[in-house]
């Protein structure tokens, strides 16, 4: 606080403190002279002196006795220890008081004498001594008092502004922390919208990729029959059709129900079979619980044409493909096997081909750790791939969005 606003405040102060005591010595002269003790008295100005003059010493000792009480209550364990100290303060106080009071009453009023020229006896004036000592004790303790309520009324604004301050302080904390946490938020949001981002675009290069291959590989089979199955090759163009139509009408979709997955399938499967001349043959099965489970795009397609190159080709173009979906556990089951010879002794081919290398990636992409691809032998000769992904619906799907809004 600025030391003008002090010294502001400390004037107004000393001006109300000499006000009030100009009242209470006004109504004490006030009583003096309406007394019946006091009515014969031909001076009524020397009664408003004496009690002005006593009301301006209490004026004078008011601050000294409102620090004296500010120091009894400063501190609460020692206030105990203090009270002896100011009561033997407020009745030492009040004595001197009191003889300077008593004083200036016999200056201004003398004793009239008495009507055999005597004058008061000491004990009458022990007797008005005593009076006037009781009244300058309470006059002591009044001050006390007041000091010690204005303290009191102190101390309570004070802690009032300062739980306001600290209720305001919190309202900011609790105002900045919900905006750190919206802001935290909104970051996470774009973080994920950011990684979704990210990971579709990396679905399409993969995707953008994988077709193409598919696409060349079809064409090839295609050319092998123009010249021994011109009819053939017409069917095989118009199953490509509709097998790129579907698969084009399908392509913003990372995943599909199995059923339309199957489906896509078989065109491709009735393109292989028309191609190898009735050597192949495909054998698919799903149990009717899994067709509505989610997978991703056109991700069997590449497992076939794996087991066509490393399996039925190197079988002389004939034999067996069968495909097989079901649900263990909390996941579903893809697989594609051949009747193939097998794999040779060494380090494993079918990994490294360039179709099998990219669903492992999409897989990757779309289900992280959850998901597992394997090559295994078959029993009798062939090998099957096998894929393993967490098992889910369109509708989990939309009831898993509707708990995240909520």
């Amino acid at each position: 606080m600025p030391s003008r606003r002090l010294r502001a405040m400390g004037t107004r102060a000393l001006l109300l403190n000499f006000a009030i005591w100009t009242l209470i010595g006004a109504f004490q002269a006030s009583s003096w002279v309406l007394s019946p003790a006091t009515a014969g008295t031909p001076q009524p100005g020397r009664l408003l002196a004496i009690a002005l003059f006593n009301a301006y010493v209490w004026a004078v000792l008011t601050p000294p006795v409102f620090r004296l009480a500010g120091w009894m209550n400063r501190d609460r364990e020692a206030r105990l220890h203090r009270v002896p100290l100011v009561v033997a303060a407020g009745l030492a106080v009040s004595v001197v008081v009191t003889v300077m009071a008593f004083g200036v009453h016999r200056l201004l009023l003398p004793p009239p004498p008495s009507s055999a020229g005597a004058h008061v006896s000491p004990l009458m004036a022990l007797w008005h001594m005593g009076r006037w000592y009781g009244q300058q004790i309470v006059e002591f303790f009044g001050i006390v008092v007041v000091a010690t309520a204005s303290e009191m009324r102190r101390r309570f604004h004070v802690r009032e502004r300062e739980a306001a301050e600290l209720q305001a302080q919190a309202s900011q904390l609790q105002a900045e922390r919900a905006e750190l946490r919206a802001r935290t938020a909104q970051l996470q949001a774009q973080s994920s919208e950011l990684q979704a981002q990210l990971a579709e675009a990396r679905l399409s290069v993969l995707r953008a990729r994988l077709n193409p291959h598919f696409l060349f590989n079809t064409l090839n089979a295609v050319s092998a029959l123009v010249a021994k199955n011109p009819r053939g090759v017409r069917d095989m163009i118009a199953l490509l059709s509709e097998l790129l139509r579907h698969a084009l009408a399908e392509s913003k979709e990372q995943e599909i129900p199995l059923r339309d997955e199957l489906r896509l399938l078989k065109l491709y499967l009735e393109i292989l079979e028309i191609r190898y001349q009735g050597q192949l043959r495909t054998i698919v099965t799903a149990e009717p619980d899994v067709l509505d489970a989610l997978v991703p795009n056109l991700i069997l397609q590449p497992l076939v044409e794996n087991a066509m190159k490393h399996g039925i080709d190197r079988a002389g173009g004939h034999g067996t493909i069968e495909i097989s979906a079901s649900r263990i556990g909390e996941d579903l089951v893809l697989s594609v096997s051949d009747s193939g010879p097998g794999e040779d002794p060494g380090p494993p081919s079918r990994m490294s081909g360039v179709g099998l290398r990219l669903t492992r990636d999409r897989l990757t992409e779309l289900y992280g750790e959850e998901q597992r691809v394997e090559l295994q032998p078959v029993k009798g000769g062939g090998t099957s791939a096998r894929i393993a992904l967490p098992y889910h619906t369109s509708e989990d799907l939309h009831v898993s969005e509707e708990l995240v809004r909520t």
